[in-house]
């Protein structure tokens, strides 16, 4: 399954990712919910994504009829039927099923799967069904729920793409963040349609509160990639994180940043860490997520990325990283060769430089400096007890694809 899971995205993309479903609870990993139409054109697809899942021992809720209840019953029907051809074993419930999340909670840990679906009821509105599958998330502490159409993520309208100042890539929103986005999706960003989903995602995390709840638009046959690679294959919408930016530890809560960088890391900070005054320092205002900036030539020189381990898919590493790049459009930094989120530093870098001991990234350096940022990143010594790396091997998420993701 690993094998597959490389011909969507990296390898260790998709051993990170898979560690980090199994360390949650059953119930905990996600909630599928695909549209009338695509269970009518890729029911197989569907199936397909539910039997690679179980193969990696990770189990997920599907529901039906959120956006068109009259089909709920029809797909659901259509659905259980198909499962078992898979050697997969279907629960089907009605969503308005009283002690609906114990029974869910039950049969995820038997490893089975839960059919949901909404029948239409005269004068119930999508608010109020968002309200159900609400409840549903934030009792089952469902940390993704992915929202299946044919088309996938969000797009948006021709010559919107600049004016929306949005992550776009390969023509899709690849992330939208809510506390930061929110005001820079004007009218006309998005279709009718698009803008609907957009704020049935919003009414989705709100209603999941206080879990971290993280909405991925994306089709059925992108799914896997959707879930196990950084950059993903649709559209993730998240609540978002408010980033602070400091100039000194003064202003800090200096034993929080610590344990937060020790306990990404796995190590205790070289005695004197803190002794060396920042250039920027900034932090996710819960303490889950930073980055420190230290002066240096040719350029700022990114010293720690972090990101907490019980934080990582919320797309807090991605969040740090645009405010980050705001103020620092030059920069360099350093990371082993076997750091999980190489690929995605590549990404983001201009270009790379392979040592013996470290990887050199760069960004908006001349090209005659570049030697010069490489033999600095290769003379600066440990910042930890034991030789460790000098940037988060945690991923960012998409978010969270990281992503979140």
């Amino acid at each position: 399954m690993l094998t597959f899971l490389e011909s969507v995205g990296r390898r260790s993309e998709a051993e990170f990712y898979l560690r980090m479903f199994h360390g949650l609870p059953k119930e905990s990993f996600a909630v599928i919910v695909p549209g009338g139409p695509v269970v009518r054109s890729a029911l197989g697809s569907i199936v397909e994504q539910l039997r690679f899942l179980a193969d990696l021992g990770l189990y997920t809720t599907v529901v039906l009829g959120l956006f068109d209840p009259d089909s709920g019953a029809t797909s659901s029907e259509r659905l259980v039927k198909r499962l078992p051809a898979s050697s997969l074993s279907p629960s089907p419930h009605e969503m308005s099923q009283p002690d609906l999340v114990s029974a869910v909670r039950d049969e995820l840990r038997r490893e089975r799967i839960p059919v949901l679906h909404f029948r239409k009821v005269e004068g119930e509105t999508v608010e109020q069904r968002l309200a159900q599958l609400g409840f549903l998330v934030q009792q089952l502490g469902t940390r993704k729920v992915a929202l299946l159409r044919r088309r996938g993520g969000f797009r948006p309208l021709a010559g919107k793409r600049g004016d929306a100042q949005l992550s776009v890539e390969g023509g899709r929103i690849s992330i939208i963040n809510l506390t930061t986005d929110q005001g820079r999706i004007g009218p006309g960003t998005l279709s009718k349609r698009d803008g609907e989903l957009l704020t049935a995602s919003d009414r989705l995390i709100q209603l999941a509160e206080p879990n971290p709840l993280l909405i991925s638009i994306t089709s059925p046959l992108n799914l896997l990639k959707e879930l196990f690679t950084v950059k993903g294959a649709g559209t993730l919408v998240k609540r978002g994180s408010a980033v602070e930016r400091h100039t000194s530890y003064a202003t800090l809560d200096v034993p929080r940043l610590r344990h937060l960088l020790e306990t990404s890391f796995g190590k205790e900070l070289a005695p004197g860490f803190f002794d060396l005054p920042p250039l920027s320092v900034y932090v996710d205002a819960s303490y889950r997520g930073a980055a420190i900036v230290h002066d240096a030539y040719p350029a700022p020189y990114l010293s720690k990325f972090a990101v907490q381990p019980e934080a990582q898919g919320e797309g807090i590493g991605r969040d740090i990283w645009e405010v980050l790049v705001r103020h620092h459009a030059e920069l360099f930094w350093r990371s082993r060769a076997d750091n999980p989120i190489a690929s995605w530093y590549l990404s983001v870098c201009d270009g790379m430089v392979r040592r013996s001991a470290w990887q050199v990234y760069f960004r908006g350096i001349p090209v005659e400096l570049i030697p010069e940022a490489v033999a600095q990143a290769e003379r600066r010594g440990a910042d930890f007890t034991a030789p460790g790396e000098a940037a988060v091997a945690l991923p960012a998420p998409a978010d969270d694809k990281p992503g979140e993701k």
